[in-house]
């Protein structure tokens, strides 16, 4: 069985550390291939690695298809440039598959914390679905952060959307979904996220991002979210943002295992999530409007 792993990588400073820690797990044929740019030089140099060099940069969909064509793999794992995998990850992703055969995909796990106080916040306001403490389990979307795609289902779905600068593992897995297959979350498969994301303001203009590119995606499966009609308002995602951060951060520690003991996060969770409702209504009266 051949394993490719493609890295969409936009100069990581961490990224030798991803290389070597999916290679010390390489049991069985396994190629890494990273796509983007390195202007620090850190990717290190190894039979197995191929690096695809880009003049200029470019989406993270675009990078992972671009390695999935050169790559030719029977099994694809996707994963980011800032998540360091850990022990047992890879191991975890196969056997996962090995069980369920009719997956269309696979998504492994994030550890809840970080290096920095915004970076833990972060995750348990954009990744709480994908924590290890999670059960596992099928679900109706999956992250491409750590995401294991068999070849086929790849190629016979088009692959991911080059259009979109986020939300395009949202668009992709809901695609498959739409195709007929199965979404299966491994809390075994964990990777630790390095984001390059240290200060407020990065944190909040990435969370109004998101948001701007989750209305775009959510609208084109209008049939997964029915029932939403308000959601194709600008003006309401505005007026009623500060109760629907409140009702979301609420849901978040509610329903995630073991989320409370980091109840210290919970201003900063609010405050990504009253970000993302403004990027939803700057994404309706901008981007979408005729």
């Amino acid at each position: 069985m051949r394993i490719s792993v493609i890295i969409p990588n936009l100069n990581s400073p961490v990224i030798d550390k991803v290389v070597e820690a999916v290679l010390s797990q390489a049991e069985e044929e396994l190629t890494i291939w990273i796509v983007g740019q390195d202007c620090y030089g850190k990717i290190p140099v190894h039979p197995s690695v191929h690096v695809l060099i880009t003049p200029n940069p470019i989406f993270p969909g675009e990078a992972r298809n671009l390695g999935a064509e050169h790559s030719r793999a029977d099994v694809l794992i996707f994963l980011d440039a800032d998540c360091i995998p850990q022990s047992g990850w890879l191991r975890a992703l196969i056997e996962a598959w090995k069980a369920h055969p009719d997956a269309g995909a696979i998504s492994g796990a994030m550890l809840p914390y970080s290096s920095s106080f915004i970076r833990h916040c972060e995750q348990i306001a954009r990744f709480h679905e994908y924590i290890n403490t999670n059960p596992f389990g099928e679900r109706m979307v999956l992250a491409s952060f750590s995401l294991l795609v068999p070849y086929e289902v790849w190629r016979s779905s088009g692959g991911f959307d080059p259009r979109l600068w986020a939300t395009e593992d949202l668009d992709f897995t809901l695609r498959l979904r739409r195709q007929g297959w199965k979404l299966f979350f491994e809390p075994k498969a964990v990777v630790y996220h390095e984001s390059n994301r240290v200060n407020l303001y990065d944190f909040v203009s990435h969370a109004r991002m998101n948001g701007i590119y989750s209305i775009i995606t959510r609208l084109r499966y209008a049939e997964v979210y029915r029932g939403s009609f308000w959601m194709h308002w600008s003006w309401f995602w505005v007026l009623a943002s500060p109760l629907i951060a409140l009702g979301r951060t609420i849901q978040i520690y509610m329903h995630t295992p073991g989320l409370w003991r980091y109840g210290y996060c919970v201003p900063l969770v609010f405050l990504h999530k009253l970000a993302w409702c403004q990027g939803a209504a700057d994404g309706l009266r901008y981007i979408l409007r005729p």
